[in-house]
């Protein structure tokens, strides 16, 4: 199905179970689509699940205008609207819980009962102060700028390197297999929205708005992991007053993909337990 929002993009979103049961509302990752999502939208059984393509992404429009965090956060509160959701809860996986975030800063916790960050850090760029971005403390601005480079270069091989920061167990192999997969997923998705929301992702600091939430709020990290320092739980627990952390054990940043069926018991658990 899809909706129009207010700039009249046309944004795909899929709508199931009983409207009476709890919603449930998914937000992905970058890059990608809802169907990071897949087995949990077909086996969360008992709630409303409502997932979507952030515009620029998937099945819905993908203007050459238009793309940060901004519009997507203000997508999600057109499709909160749109549908008459109320009391929802919220999860945001990786450049989904960024969206989660700019929402919170924007809207506050308008309509929202419970939210989910999956493995993600409220500042993405590391420096002298901060750590606790990505790669392990080890991206900062020069990083940002020559990955930036890398994408504007070669999308492909730009796509390559972030996949083996992100499942570091593929590094020394041979990854034409993986190439293939990429340049397929890269044919259905628009280059400028991926760049666009690189940029947009490491601009913004969410450190500011963390006190703002009240909401049970349910961290759900990878660890060892990999993109995402496990600390970073820590410092969310410290300034998110009302906490629910789930650590994925033996997991990397592509958890929900990978092991979808772990990730949607626990999600059960959450949910249960608001």
């Amino acid at each position: 199905m899809y909706f129009k929002n207010s700039q009249g993009y046309n944004i795909y979103y899929e709508d199931r179970g009983n409207k009476e049961d709890q919603a449930v509302v998914f937000l992905h990752a970058w890059g990608s689509s809802m169907a990071d999502f897949t087995y949990t939208l077909e086996n969360l059984e008992g709630y409303r699940r409502v997932a979507y393509d952030h515009r620029g992404f998937g099945r819905s429009d993908k203007p050459d205008r238009d793309m940060s965090l901004r519009h997507l956060a203000k997508d999600l509160k057109e499709l909160i609207d749109h549908l008459g959701l109320e009391d929802v809860v919220v999860v945001g996986y990786s450049m989904g819980a960024c969206v989660l975030y700019k929402y919170i800063e924007l809207f506050g916790q308008y309509k929202i009962k419970s939210m989910v960050i999956c493995d993600m850090t409220p500042r993405v760029l590391n420096d002298h102060e901060w750590k606790l971005g990505i790669m392990g403390g080890r991206f900062g601005h020069k990083e940002f700028l020559e990955s930036l480079a890398r994408q504007f270069d070669d999308m492909t091989d730009a796509y390559l390197e972030l996949y083996m920061d992100i499942n570091p167990e593929l590094r020394g192999r041979d990854n034409k297999v993986l190439k293939r997969v990429i340049e397929m997923d890269l044919a259905g998705n628009s280059y400028y929205s991926i760049s666009s929301m690189w940029f947009s992702i490491c601009y913004e600091d969410f450190r500011h708005i963390l006190k703002d939430i009240s909401v049970k709020t349910g961290l759900f990290f990878a660890t060892p992991g990999s993109m995402i320092n496990p600390e970073v739980v820590k410092y969310l627990e410290e300034n998110i007053d009302h906490t629910y952390v789930c650590m994925f054990e033996k997991s990397t940043h592509s958890f929900i993909g990978n092991r979808p069926k772990y990730f949607t018991s626990e999600l059960v658990k959450f949910l249960e337990s608001l």
